[in-house]
């Protein structure tokens, strides 16, 4: 596990002439995580490989599921069928209504890997120290504890003791953990934001919509932090679903996917700017030669 404000990863982050591929970073939103799927699914069609995978919260656990080396087509069919008592135990304590202990029966089902080290794709998952506020990112080690603490949304989840560590829902330091896929050593990083809000108006009913307002209200202002360290931002449309919207997975797959496809030629470009810069060279050349034929024809 890593101290706070560092990548787990030993050799530090990677300096930037050294960086390559892309990198995904999936943030949190309960159900309106399922919008992740989407993207991938996209992105696999149109053969865009994908180099590292960061995660918070809902995102950790997506993105795990995906570098592991589970097919697509299997995490889908889970998150459809899944529901909240599927990975949430109700269990009042000082600490929390819920144990998340049951993530770890999902990981077992889905998961082609169990640790950090034997995952097909890089991944780091940010969680948040209750002690001090600060993020830790972990990319090695057990991977059901790091997304258990990733998961553990405050007032609803009880924490999740890591060592000396008291851990909570990493999308409270990185709504979108951005920074976290670029110390991976990423070339280029998508952030994919599905917001936290409860997906209802008016004035909160429970102390969930209480506790889950005063987030999104305090990650509005983050919003500048992570986005700098994003080529790319996608926000799938998703502000219909509330934040226990389980059985509408194919919904949020959708708006995920419309989000990316209208994002490909964006993300092409990021990929290859050389081919589009003489893409636009070729088209140039042959304005112009239009042109000049055109001022040949007038000139006669």
């Amino acid at each position: 596990m890593a101290r706070p404000n560092q990548s787990a990863l030993s050799s530090g982050p990677t300096p930037s002439s050294e960086r390559t591929g892309l990198a995904l970073a999936f943030g949190g939103g309960f159900a309106r995580g399922f919008a992740h799927l989407g993207v991938l699914q996209v992105l696999e069609q149109n053969h865009i490989p994908i180099s590292y995978i960061s995660g918070s919260s809902v995102g950790s656990i997506l993105g795990a599921a995906y570098a592991s080396g589970a097919p697509l087509a299997r995490i889908i069919a889970t998150c459809r069928t899944i529901r909240f008592r599927d990975i949430a135990r109700w269990r009042v304590s000082r600490l929390g209504l819920a144990s998340n202990h049951r993530l770890g029966d999902l990981i077992e089902q889905v998961f082609e890997s169990r640790r950090f080290e034997d995952l097909k794709i890089p991944l780091a998952i940010v969680a948040t120290d209750l002690a001090n506020g600060e993020p830790v990112v972990f990319a090695h080690g057990n991977l059901s504890e790091a997304i258990r603490a990733s998961c553990a949304f405050p007032g609803l989840f009880e924490p999740v003791q890591i060592g000396t560590r008291c851990l909570a829902d990493g999308g409270l330091v990185a709504p979108v953990p951005t920074r976290a896929a670029r110390d991976l050593g990423a070339a280029h990083v998508i952030g994919v934001s599905v917001g936290t809000d409860d997906g209802r108006r008016g004035a909160p009913s429970n102390i969930f919509q209480v506790v889950c307002r005063a987030v999104n209200a305090a990650q509005k202002h983050q919003l500048e932090i992570w986005e700098r360290e994003a080529d790319l931002v996608l926000r799938p449309d998703v502000q219909s679903l509330a934040w226990d919207d389980f059985d509408r997975a194919d919904e949020a797959i959708e708006a995920g996917a419309a989000a990316t496809r209208r994002a490909l030629p964006r993300i092409q470009k990021l990929l290859n700017p050389a081919a589009d810069s003489a893409l636009n060279l070729d088209a140039r050349l042959e304005a112009e030669a239009h042109s000049y034929l055109w001022l040949a024809e007038a000139s006669r």
